[in-house]
Parts: structure tokens; C-alpha cells; sequence
């Protein structure tokens, strides 16, 4: 057992685990193992029928947890995302303080699924109210009116209401660690720390791979670039902003394809946009994939493409995955992804006209591909050396040690965001 584990009776992490299609499912089914060569590890997941096998760790199902009373004083870690897949790790970091890893800084659309999507405007309201006051409360009302910009939800974050009640923050980057803190300083919020999204372990069974046979077994072209889009396809991702590039890049790359490897959301219209730009034969769209395809899709492609506006500020696994298999990307200039660096990955500076500057950008990258293969090089040797599993685990230690995590430490009372939101947790303290 390390030096920061001795003194800790082991590690309670309320988690969503895979088969749940969520990427911190797919990170914490990482990390647990690893932490539990240092402690012992109890994974919460929100059902019994969620409770999988995961290599060194107990998983249980919070009706399991309620009941085993030894587990209450033990340090509590909640991975918490924006969807409802982290519903009851959200819950319980307001029930049961501990430390808190914030996946998405923007829990907005969390909240608005526990509250407006069971049909409680009440509670919406309440969480509105509790962090942003009354410029919260004409929010929400004038929502029940039907008057919504969809960009409040990132001006609104709605984390404060976990963060305050929280012994400590881990982020994935800078930029996240940023958006919540707070101008007093540390001291009026909980401690953060900056832990770097891991490379997944799995990379490493396509290592050997060339990319003709990855191909091969893809049914991809064996010659011509590939570009790849990967995760699932949403409107935050820019999808129709590379389609557009697709579309200038047809004259100088006649055998160019585009693959987006996940699911569309149907919000995206990615099959009227390709028929709109006239790109039928250019993009291949492959749906929900395995990790196993998901992979074989990053060694069969040339460069990732992975954008993102408006940036809410989460760290892509997909892009920590492709960059550790040598996958040269073109990211965003801005937010996490702008943090690699810029031999590792190329950046796209914000500006009008995003399809015109993405074009030339790509069309740079594959004149020169020698240029390109280094950028891969890089990106591999930077992840392996920075993003390990093993030192993300220690990073997780050390914050134990410093943070606790254990007790029943509670959070604020009067007014606080926990008795506002009672009614759509309904649910009692841990």
C-alpha cells in the first residue's frame, strides 16, 4: 500500500460504470482498479442491474450503500458529469460531501433533466435561484414562458451548489479549474487540483496495428486521407463546420474521406447536411461503436479532427485516446484541448468563417505528410510520458491524503442550494 493510502480505511467513488455509454464510465472503470492497488475501493453505481465485475474493486448499488453503515466515515469520491448517466453521483456529492471530480464544468443540463425533464419547474427554479439569485429566478420563469437562450446554460453553470459542499475539486485542465474559480481565491471555495484526463490502457493493444490492416478490417479505402471525427456527433462538436471543409477540400483531395465514428445526436440533421452539401460519397457516419472499433478507427485514419464551440470546458477521452496511438488532431485554439501542445496537435484560432480557415488548415497538414506523421509522434510521446493511468492514480492519493474526503462534513444550511433541490433529489441525507 503507498505512503498516502496507509492511513485511509478505503475509498468509497459513487460512479457510473460501463456498459453505461459514457466516457467517465470508461474512465472510472480505469481508475478504480489502479487506486484499488493502494486501498480497497467500493464503486456506488445508481442500480442493482448497473453492478458489473470490476477487477480489485467492490461495486454495489446505492440501495446497498444505505444499508452498510461501516462505509459512511470512509472518504467519498463522486465522479460527476452532465447527464443523467451521473445522476446519483451528483446526488450524493449534495447528501454526502467528499471530493468531487469534475468531468463538466457545465452541469446545467443535468440539473435541467432532474428538474424540468420529470416535470418540476419548482426545482429548476430552486437551483437557479440558490446560485445566480434573482437574475436566477427571471431565468426560470421566463423559461415556463418559452423564452430560453440555450447559451444560458453555459453562463449558468449550476456546479456550485456540489462545489461548495465539496473538501476538494479535481479538473482535468487549466481551463476547467478556471471557470469555477472564484475571484475571492481559494479560500472562498474548495481546494482544486488540476489532474490530467488519463490515456487509457487499452491503446496500447493496437501498438503493433499498421494502418493498412486496421483498414482492411474497417472496410476503409487503402489508399487516400482518412479524416476522422470521433464520439458521439453532436452540434458542440462543429461536425457541420468540417463537413464544409470536406466540401472545399474536394478539388485538391479527390479521395478524401470523412468518418464519423460515433452517434449522431439527431439535433446535428448530419444526414440533411450531407446531402445538402452534396458529400454522400465522402462521409461515412458508423454509429454507436465499441471500444474495440472505436480504436481501430483512430489507427485506420490520417488526423482527427476534433472541435468544439461552444466550450463548456470537459476534457475528450477520445482525444486523449487518439493522441496516445500517435494520431496527429487539429483541435480548437481554445478551452482543454489548446493545452497540449502545439507540436502535438494543431490549432484552430477562433474567427469568422471557421470553415474557410479549417479547409486551409487540413489542406496544409495533408500536402505535408511527413510534417503530419511527426505531429503524431509527438502527440504518442506526450501522452505516454504525462497522461499516465499510474500517475493519474498517485495524483488521486495525494489529493486523499491532503483532502480527507471522509467525516460528514456538511455544507451550507441557510439557503443552501441542498434544502432548495430536495425535491427532485427526494431523497434523504447520506
Amino acid at each position: 500500500m503507498s505512503a498516502p493510502a496507509a492511513s485511509l480505511p478505503g475509498l468509497v467513488v459513487f460512479t457510473p460504470l460501463p456498459p453505461t455509454r459514457s466516457g467517465i464510465a470508461d474512465y472510472a472503470a480505469e481508475l478504480l482498479p489502479e487506486l484499488a492497488r493502494a486501498l480497497p475501493v467500493v464503486a456506488v453505481v445508481a442500480a442493482r442491474a448497473d453492478v458489473v465485475a470490476l477487477p480489485g474493486v467492490e461495486v454495489i448499488a446505492v440501495p446497498d450503500y444505505e444499508a452498510r453503515a461501516d462505509l459512511r466515515h470512509w472518504p467519498h469520491l463522486h465522479q460527476v458529469g452532465n447527464s443523467l448517466d451521473h445522476a446519483h453521483a451528483f446526488a450524493a456529492a449534495l447528501r454526502r460531501p467528499g471530493i468531487v471530480t469534475l468531468h463538466d464544468p457545465v452541469l446545467h443540463h443535468l440539473v435541467e433533466a432532474l428538474t424540468l425533464g420529470r416535470g418540476n419547474p419548482a426545482g429548476y427554479e430552486a437551483a437557479l435561484v440558490a446560485e445566480h439569485g434573482e437574475a436566477g429566478r427571471r431565468v426560470a420563469r421566463l423559461r415556463q414562458r418559452g423564452i430560453f437562450d440555450p447559451a444560458l446554460r453555459f453562463l449558468m453553470p449550476l456546479h456550485r451548489q456540489v462545489l461548495d459542499r465539496a473538501h476538494g475539486v479535481i479538473l482535468h485542465s487549466r481551463f476547467a479549474a478556471g471557470r469555477v474559480h472564484r475571484p475571492g481565491g481559494q479560500a472562498s471555495g474548495p481546494p482544486l487540483r488540476v489532474v490530467p484526463h488519463h490515456l487509457s490502457p487499452a491503446v496500447a493493444a493496437l501498438d503493433g496495428l499498421r494502418q493498412a490492416e486496421a483498414r482492411e478490417r474497417l472496410g476503409l479505402p487503402p489508399a487516400g486521407p482518412v479524416l476522422l471525427s470521433l464520439g458521439h456527433a453532436t452540434p458542440a462538436k462543429r461536425i457541420g463546420v468540417v463537413l464544409e471543409a470536406v466540401a472545399r477540400l474536394a478539388d485538391e483531395f479527390p479521395d478524401l474521406l470523412h468518418v464519423v465514428a460515433g452517434a449522431p445526436d439527431p439535433a446535428l440533421d448530419l444526414a440533411g447536411q450531407i446531402e445538402r452539401l452534396g458529400l454522400g460519397a465522402r462521409v461515412r457516419v458508423t454509429g454507436w461503436l465499441t471500444e474495440a472499433q472505436f480504436l481501430l478507427h483512430a489507427r485506420a485514419a490520417d488526423l482527427l479532427v476534433n472541435l468544439r464551440w461552444p466550450i463548456a470546458g470537459e476534457s475528450s477521452g477520445a482525444l486523449a485516446r487518439a493522441l496516445g496511438m500517435g494520431l496527429p488532431a487539429v483541435v480548437d485554439d481554445a478551452g482543454p484541448a489548446a493545452e497540449y501542445p502545439d507540436a502535438a496537435v494543431a490549432k484552430l484560432p477562433p474567427g469568422p468563417e471557421p470553415a474557410t480557415r479549417l479547409a486551409g488548415l487540413l489542406a496544409a497538414l495533408l500536402r505535408d505528410p511527413a510534417a503530419l506523421a511527426a505531429r503524431g509522434v509527438a502527440a504518442r510521446a506526450h501522452l505516454r510520458r504525462h497522461c499516465s493511468l499510474a500517475g493519474s492514480a498517485a495524483a488521486y492519493l495525494a489529493a486523499l491524503k491532503a483532502w480527507g474526503g471522509g467525516g460528514t462534513r456538511s455544507g451550507p444550511t441557510t439557503g443552501s442550494p441542498y434544502s432548495g433541490l430536495r425535491s427532485y433529489l427526494n431523497a434523504k441525507p447520506l
